[in-house]
This record gives structure tokens, sequence and C-alpha cells, in this order.
């Protein structure tokens, strides 16, 4: 710990990240890092990083996948194909605290910033490689999307329609918590380095990192996993109101099941010998859904959500992410904030995430122009944009 920063510093702050990575994983860790206050570098080809490209629709010309991930961040292009490219990587390791990449297994070292290469030259360094599947072994070379990563990990055949067909989660699962566990691995290689002085490797994988969100089905007997839906809690579902919206509703404890069976005037079903108990719901479930079914059709979506509000039943209106986002008390409270960008305009994003009561994290700037820092970074290192290839 560096002594004499004020404690309203950010907690990063004085951290260099040298980030090679693109797309999701390596970009959503990179910048939760530069939230908490660390001087991002983003190394970019002279193309981009791909993400820039993803659309329509873009913001400003650039996709709406790069601006919601890159920000706070310098951008600096290097042609890595070049003598030149490849050292001005090497220098820029060389004063990193941090290096981040996801390239795929071998390719690192090819180019010389590997963490064997890395360390040798900067011996506290915390390497982090995001993967697809590992390191090493046959999967380690196969191509990893959060697609693919979701159709190997069982969680596209966890959620089949009623005719068996496996479907995408449309939400980046495998690259989010791989983001995730990332930033946990290079905040603990911190403290370890703090301690002892010694950096070390960070690896963390797509695969590994979608499982973590099914673990409690993992230490299950496989022949058990045999609901499509949520299978060990009834009723743990969506439900529709009588005006056709939905809204969750979920029962985890024994008083819960009672509070519920009250609310919706069926107190009986609370004793039933067929729903008394979790198990009895699970195994009961076909008798018991078409019972709630017809219950919360009779009455208004606002009207139930009260009701189970008052009476501690856990519940929420389903709704589109349009509604979340033009909720006002979104920017009040925080969850979502806005930036100007010099293309964009004024730009709505997430706000860090974390709040931290004596050291703040922070949105700093919006996400980088294609290599709008490259000639200030290479000056930082002894060198001219001319000598890396960049655009």
């Amino acid at each position: 710990m560096t002594a004499g920063r004020p404690l309203s510093e950010s907690p990063l702050a004085g951290l260099t990240v040298v980030d090679f990575s693109r797309l999701f994983a390596g970009p959503l860790c990179t910048m939760t890092l530069a939230d908490l206050g660390a001087d991002v570098i983003k190394i970019e080809s002279p193309a981009g990083d791909d993400a820039r490209h993803f659309g329509p629709p873009f913001l400003g010309g650039e996709g709406m996948n790069f601006m919601a991930l890159n920000r706070g961040k310098r951008s600096a292009v290097l042609d890595l194909k070049t003598d030149a490219g490849r050292e001005a990587a090497r220098r820029l390791t060389r004063r990193a605290d941090i290096v981040v990449e996801n390239f795929r297994p071998g390719v690192a070292e090819r180019l010389g910033i590997g963490y064997e290469e890395v360390r040798a030259r900067n011996e506290p360094v915390i390497h982090c490689s995001i993967s697809g599947f590992g390191p090493a072994g046959e999967m380690s070379e196969r191509p990893a999307l959060d697609l693919i990563l979701q159709a190997v990990s069982g969680v596209m055949a966890r959620q089949a329609d009623s005719e068996g067909t496996p479907q995408l989660l449309c939400v980046t699962i495998a690259d989010t918590y791989a983001a995730a566990q990332a930033v946990q691995g290079i905040l603990a290689a911190l403290y370890v380095r703090e301690r002892t002085g010694a950096g070390q490797r960070v690896e963390v994988s797509l695969l590994e990192s979608i499982l973590s969100s099914q673990a409690y089905r993992i230490i299950c007997d496989p022949e058990r996993l045999e609901f499509p839906g949520w299978d060990d809690t009834v009723p743990y579902q969506a439900f529709a109101a009588d005006n056709g919206e939905w809204m969750a509703v979920a029962v985890v404890s024994p008083a819960t099941w009672k509070a519920l069976c009250t609310a919706i005037g069926r107190s009986e079903l609370a004793d039933d010998e067929r729903f008394a108990t979790n198990p009895l719901r699970v195994d009961n479930r076909d008798e018991l859904i078409p019972i709630l079914d017809a219950e919360f059709s009779k009455r208004s979506r606002p009207d139930w959500l009260q009701t189970l509000d008052a009476a501690g039943v856990p519940c929420a209106p389903i709704q589109e992410l349009r509604e979340l986002m033009t909720d006002p008390l979104m920017l009040k409270s925080g969850v979502l904030t806005e930036l100007e960008h010099p293309t964009a305009g004024r730009v709505r994003t997430l706000g860090p995430g974390i709040r931290m009561s004596h050291t703040p994290a922070s949105v700093g700037t919006p996400a980088p122009r294609l290599g709008e820092h490259t000639t200030e970074i290479l000056e930082s290192i002894g060198m001219e944009s001319a000598d890396t290839g960049d655009r």
C-alpha cells in the first residue's frame, strides 16, 4: 500500500492496466478496473476491436457493445504483426501492473506478451488470460463465443421450449461470469502482491465461469435433472394476470407458501397434502400450477403486486429493458448514468455497480475513439506513432 494517499481516492488509482482483450469478457473485466480507478490502456489493431463493428444499431458510428464495455479507457493502435508494434507492446507491459488478454492459447506467447515473457521483464506483473475452454487440452483451440459456451454447458438445453428445441439465452452469460471471475482473480492477486511483492498468472475460462451458474445442478445426480424450468422450487416462475401482463412469483420457504395461499384467497392449499411442502409441490407441480394460473388470471398485475408485496411474497413485474431504462429512479439511484460522447452525444450507460463508502468507484470518460490516445501513450514509452503501423 502506498502511504499518504487520501482515503477518498479510487481504490485502484495509480495502477496501470494494459488491455489486449477484445469483444466482451476481457473488456468488461478491464472496464470494471477502470471504474475502480486504474489507468486502462486498450490496445487495438488498426481495424479496431471487432465489437466496434457489431450492429446495427450503432451509436455515433460505434457498435453499442463496444460503447457499453470500454468507458474509462485510453485507446492505442498497435499493429502486433509488425516488429515495431510488438516492441511497443513489450515496452508497455514492462511498466504495467496488470496485463489482460483473451487471445487463443499460444498467441500471446508468440507475440512476446505471454505471462513468462512479460514476467521476465516485469516480475511483479499480474497477467490475466481469459480463454474459452482453458489454456490446454483438446478443447483449448476451439472457437469460444457466448453462443458456443451456452451450447456446450447445457444452458441452451436448459432453456428448451415445449417442443424440446434448445434456445439461446439472449444475454451474454458466459462472458459476464468470466469477466467477474477475472476481476476477482486480479484483485486477489493484487492483495497477494501487496503482502508478498510477488506477481502471478491469473487464468479464467468461459466454460468454468458459465458452469458456476449451474453449480447446484452439477452436484446433483444427472438422472434427476428432468425439468426444463427451475426444478427444485415450486412455485418459482412467471404468471399472467387478467390483463395479460406477466409477473414473477417466488416461494422459497414454508412461511412464504402460507402467505401466498392466504394472499390469493386459497388458504386451504397451504395444508393440502399434495402441496404442503416444497418436495410435494415439486412432485405435484402439474396439479398446482394450473390452480395458481387460474387464480392469478382473476385480477390485474398492479393489484396482485400490491397484494403480494403486502403479504411478504417475493414478486416483480416482468418488464422490457426499455421500461427500466426510462425509469427516473434508475438515474437518481445511480444504477444508470449518462456520459457525453464526442460523436454519439449523450449516452446512457450502467453505473459502476460497486459502491464503496470511502474509496468510491466512478464512471469516467466515454468509450474512446479508435487510436484516440496512441500518440500520448507511445510518447510515454519513447516511441512515435509512425513506428507502430497505426493509422
